[in-house]
């Protein structure tokens, strides 16, 4: 067996992972797409007629980037809030370069949450510089590791085994792209390369292949302590679980409409060209009256006559609207909003946060399971990071899962501030409703506010 050789999940998969991730990139990747998402109304044609008939339809037809909105709107969502890290001292530099490339721990984990809503699946893989034999990590000054971010496309096999009573990753195969400089100095050849992850009897190897199928290096990554790993660095992130199983992507379902979508405009924009102009019809002409009055052609206009002979009619034939097609995209958008597409939502601006937050209850549970699984499979990667960095305590994160701006309503701070003068609650707990509704900053403290408060007293 090859070392590209492809899990059957991944191949059932993969085709999904291209439409949804083509419908984010927006219409100029999906007509790249040509016959793929908009087939020729007449396939049976080979004719070149035909041919040029279809590079048109492609052309005038209308792709609108719902899916795209719909990912940047639940981004936006989860990062209204800055997300919260306190990270072991070793492992700090994670906050401004957490994969080795100067990508802030920020933006990784933005990216990390895009590709589970996109493909439902992201791997995580704690890497390790490799050192000389017999030297521990920590031994070698500058060396840190990193933790680098795997497409679902790029994970392309994957082996579980079960050991000592519990299931443990014992093969993962990612696909790369290694860039070689040519003989001129100048340029960069890419080559596919594969970075094979495999315990092999209990001790975690990394071999990297080439594209011959041949092993080019192996190695076998160290603790800070000098000791083997006995388990692969490496964890999926998905939808559902952290586990190698795939789960259907959240915005699948968008994408797929979106493109149902696209192909209905192409129907309406075919017969809105086809027969969408008014041609003016003639009738009771002869020959001598053309050529003698009509030579010029006719020039229509209010400011024109058309002069005709006795018995003669002109009129404006147009076709009725096709609705049809116009039909099926208020359809299929309506579709989308129902599954989650908030940004094209039909909103009059009076829709209350709370309201929102019952109409899209199912979409938000998903995103919160998200949210979770994220947070759960960076906690590991600082554990595995802390391991090579001598790292000792505990790691925190908090992504923010309050997707609405709370607002507290007016009667409810009367009513709290009353139950705090009958003593039934106390002053802390008024400030931290007060902070939830959004009339407190969060960043203020019951005791940033108190000794402020003092002040303004004092002052008075």
């Amino acid at each position: 067996m090859p070392v590209n050789h492809t899990h059957p999940d991944y191949n059932k998969f993969l085709p999904r992972w291209k439409m949804t991730r083509d419908c984010v990139e927006g219409s100029a990747e999906v007509k790249k797409g040509s016959t793929s998402y908009l087939p020729k109304p007449n396939p049976d044609d080979t004719s070149t007629e035909n041919s040029d008939r279809y590079k048109d339809y492609l052309v005038r037809a209308s792709f609108v980037g719902f899916t795209s909105s719909t990912l940047d709107g639940m981004v936006g969502m989860v990062f209204r809030k800055p997300m919260s890290v306190e990270l072991q001292t070793p492992i700090e530099y994670l906050e401004d370069d957490a994969t080795g490339g100067g990508i802030t721990l920020d933006q990784m984990t933005r990216g990390i949450i895009g590709e589970v809503l996109l493909t439902a699946r992201n791997g995580l893989l704690v890497d390790f510089p490799t050192t000389p034999e017999g030297q521990t990590k920590a031994q070698t000054d500058g060396l840190k590791a990193n933790i680098l971010c795997y497409q679902a496309e790029s994970i392309i096999n994957w082996q579980t085994t079960v050991i000592n009573g519990a299931k443990k990753l014992s093969l993962v195969v990612l696909a790369e792209k290694n860039d070689v400089l040519s003989d001129d100095g100048f340029s960069y050849e890419s080559k596919d390369q594969y970075r094979v992850l495999r315990l092999k009897d209990g001790v975690y190897i990394q071999e990297i292949w080439n594209d011959k199928n041949e092993m080019i290096s192996a190695n076998e990554p160290r603790k800070s302590n000098g000791s083997k790993w006995s388990e692969i660095p490496f964890i999926f992130v998905g939808a559902r679980n952290n586990d190698e199983i795939v789960d259907k992507a959240p915005l699948y379902d968008i994408a797929d409409i979106n493109i149902s979508h696209y192909r209905n405009s192409a129907d309406f924009e075919e017969s809105s060209f086809q027969v969408g102009q008014p041609t003016p019809v003639i009738s009771g002409l002869s020959q001598s009256w053309v050529d003698e009055v009509m030579k010029d052609g006719v020039i229509l206009g209010s400011r024109r006559a058309i002069l005709l002979p006795e018995g003669g009619s002109a009129t404006l034939l147009q076709s009725g609207e096709n609705l049809a097609p116009e039909r099926g995209m208020e359809m299929k958008e309506q579709q989308m909003i129902k599954i989650g597409a908030r940004i094209i939502q039909d909103s009059t601006g009076q829709e209350t946060a709370e309201a929102a937050k019952i109409r899209f209850a199912g979409q938000n549970s998903k995103l919160g399971v998200i949210v979770g699984n994220v947070e759960s499979a960076l906690l590991q990667c600082f554990e595995w990071v802390g391991m090579f960095m001598k790292g000792e305590g505990e790691n925190l994160i908090d992504i923010n899962k309050d997707f609405y701006e709370r607002v507290i309503d007016p009667q409810m701070v009367i009513a709290s501030i009353q139950l705090l003068d009958r003593g039934v609650i106390a002053k802390p707990d008024l400030q931290d409703n007060l902070r939830a509704g959004g009339l407190i900053k969060q960043d203020r403290s019951n005791e940033d506010i108190d000794n402020e408060a003092e002040t303004a007293d004092i002052m008075v």
